[in-house]
Formats: structure tokens, C-alpha cells, sequence
């Protein structure tokens, strides 16, 4: 199993801001291995490093992981701060495995993803997979390939605790791409009481990657009164800026990628900036070398969503994003 993610560490070692990554197996030793695009504090924070993966290098069994977890109990005496990271790291090694639903006016199913214990409505994010992901084998929105989208690290237990915590979370598939209408009619579903999810309808984000990134765009030109912010990564296409006036945009995308040029992600946000837009309702992230999609290492800079979507700041700003808060331009 792998876990990873960035922390802030307070206390006798910090405050350090330090990427803890590591993989569970058999070896005793520790290691410590930086996730590509990050950076990790080499001084104070390494020791605190090495006690969390010292300790879970030998978890090889749920037994094992539970007897690692009495470790850091015991540990919470002396590094209060580092065991209650790693006890946090520890339980989300179990993953979440999505659920799935269907909507029988589109045709469309979809893996779901709902926070523990959600009590009161909670903001949608709706994920539009890529190409790579099409076809009507619902397990193949969590396949290698689509490594760091959110509905792989939300059942790998790999998501950042603030979109875990924060968000349903919602990926349909399609064999036929994806048609503005047609997501809009989705949503539809998934506010009703059919769908069973407790959404609040002011907040409804929808993002995606690649074919994906150009539906969840086109998706809130066609409808831009039902959507509170779009998420674009490497968008194989993009509408008319002038159709996203109101939509609050965040566009991510390499400038390596092979397979879908930056410039398209460059050009809408230009032109929504020229529009009226602020920068902060118009936002742009370029990568000078995104890696490549996981098993497609022909791909080079299609891989985006990985350090995109591992973004911090993203979710915040999509929390801050909801309809009739006159948050766009």
C-alpha cells in the first residue's frame, strides 16, 4: 500500500511543511522519497519523517497495521504531534471503495463517493473522466491510468482530507463522450430525490480531465446558472469565453503535454481575462513538465491531473465559489 500526502507539523519539530510518502512491506528499514512537484523540509522535519516510516514499513497485515497503530499510541506520550499524523495516515490506509448509482433518464451510472457521517447538504464536485476511461465498466474510472483524479484517490484513501471531508463526490462514465445536455441532465438527477445525496444546489462544481476537462467546460457554458465553478485539466477543448463569463474558471495543464496542446487551457483564460474576468475568477496553472499518465508513459504531460488535483488551494477556492454570491466577474 502506498501512502502519501503533504503535512504541516506543529509542535517540538515544526512548524515543518513536509511530503511523507512511503510503501508498506516487509523491509525494516525506513525510506523517504519526495512526491514529484513537492518539496520537503530537510531539517527539522526529517526526523519526524523517519518515525512515521519506520513504523509502517513492517504493516504488511491489518494485524500488523493494528500493532503499529498501539506503537504510536504509545509514541503519543512522547511526540504527541507525530503520532496523532501518523495514526491519521494510518486509518486512511483502509481507502474508501466508491458506491455506485444510475440514473435512468440519462442512462448514465457512476461511482459516488459521500463524506462519513455527512449531516447536512454538502458541495458536489462532479468528475468527468477522459477518453482513456470510456466504455460501461464502472471500475475502470479507478484504473492505473487515471492515477491522482479523484475518484482514484478517494478510493485508494490517497485524497487530500480536505476534499475527502468537504465533498460528495460523483464520477459518471460514458462510451459516446460527454454532451452538455446530457451532464446537465445528470445533475438534475442528482439533486432530486432519487439520487438520495444531500447536495446543496448552490454549490455544484464540475471538473475533469482531458475529454473530460472540454465536457465539464462545455457542460457550464450550456447551463452557466446551475454550476458555482468549473475545474478544466488538459481540456481537450473549450466553448466561448463569452459563455463562461459568470463561471468562476480554474484551468490546469502542462506545457509538455503531447496529446492536448497547453495553448487551449492558455487561450480561454486569456480571452475570459480580456472579457472581465479577475485573476481570480480566471485562473491558470501551467506545468513546465507534467509527468505522463500512470501505464502510459508515451503520454508525456498528459498526467495533469496528479499534481493538479494534489493542489491545496484548489479546494479551498471551489469552497468559496457558490451561486448568487457574486464571486465571478
Amino acid at each position: 500500500m502506498k501512502i502519501e500526502g503533504t503535512y504541516l507539523l506543529q509542535g517540538p519539530f515544526g512548524p515543518n511543511k513536509t511530503n511523507l510518502p512511503t510503501y508498506l512491506g516487509g523491509a525494516s528499514q525506513w525510506e523517504q522519497t519526495p512526491y514529484p512537484g513537492r518539496s520537503r523540509n530537510p531539517g527539522r522535519g526529517c526526523y519526524s519523517t523517519i518515525c512515521y516510516s519506520t513504523i509502517l514499513k513492517s504493516a504488511t497485515s491489518a494485524t500488523a497495521a493494528s500493532s503499529a497503530c498501539s506503537s504510536l499510541q504509545r509514541m503519543r506520550r512522547a511526540i504527541p504531534t507525530i503520532a496523532a499524523l501518523v495514526l491519521a495516515s494510518a486509518a486512511k490506509m483502509q481507502g474508501a471503495p466508491l458506491r455506485q448509482l444510475h440514473d435512468p433518464d440519462t442512462g448514465l451510472s457512476a461511482l459516488f463517493y459521500m463524506p462519513p457521517a455527512a449531516a447536512e447538504p454538502l458541495p458536489l464536485l462532479l468528475y468527468l473522466h477522459g477518453a482513456g476511461e470510456s466504455g460501461r465498466e464502472l471500475r475502470d474510472l479507478i484504473s492505473e491510468g487515471a492515477t491522482g483524479t479523484p475518484p482514484v484517490e478517494l478510493e485508494h484513501g490517497t485524497a487530500l482530507p480536505f476534499l475527502a471531508k468537504h465533498f460528495i463526490v460523483v464520477a459518471p462514465q460514458t462510451d459516446h463522450g460527454w454532451r452538455p445536455a446530457e451532464v446537465n441532465k445528470f445533475l438534475d438527477f442528482l439533486l432530486s430525490s432519487r439520487a438520495g445525496l444531500p447536495i446543496d444546489a448552490a454549490r455544484c462544481y464540475v471538473t475533469g480531465h482531458s475529454m473530460g476537462g472540454g465536457g465539464a467546460l462545455h457542460a457550464a457554458a450550456a447551463k452557466p446558472s446551475r454550476w458555482a465553478a468549473v475545474v478544466a485539466v488538459a481540456p481537450a477543448g473549450a466553448p466561448r469565453a463569452a459563455d463562461l463569463a459568470t463561471t468562476p474558471v480554474w484551468c490546469f495543464h502542462g506545457k509538455n503535454d503531447v496529446v492536448v496542446p497547453s495553448g487551449i487551457s492558455e487561450h480561454l483564460v486569456q480571452r475570459l481575462r480580456t472579457g472581465g474576468a479577475d485573476e481570480g475568477n480566471a485562473k491558470l496553472t501551467l506545468y513546465d513538465a507534467a509527468p505522463a499518465p500512470k501505464g502510459w508513459p508515451a503520454y508525456d504531460g498528459h498526467g495533469s491531473p496528479m499534481p493538479a488535483y494534489a493542489t491545496p488551494d484548489l479546494w479551498r477556492w471551489l469552497l468559496e465559489k457558490r451561486l448568487g454570491s457574486g464571486s465571478a466577474a
